[in-house]
């Protein structure tokens, strides 16, 4: 019993790791413009004029 829930972990863990390097690897294709602050969070991107 034990084998199936490592096997579940290295799968998710290998998961993970493949959506990071795609995640980083992607280029964004929206980028803020020039002069605006913007923050992003795992889940949540914010973007505002600077002051």
């Amino acid at each position: 019993m034990d084998w199936i829930y490592r096997g579940f972990e290295t799968s998710l863990l290998g998961l993970a790791l493949c959506l990071g390097l795609a995640a980083c690897l992607m280029p964004s294709a929206d980028r803020p413009p020039g002069g605006a602050m913007s923050i992003t969070l795992p889940m949540l991107s914010v973007t505002a004029p600077a002051p």
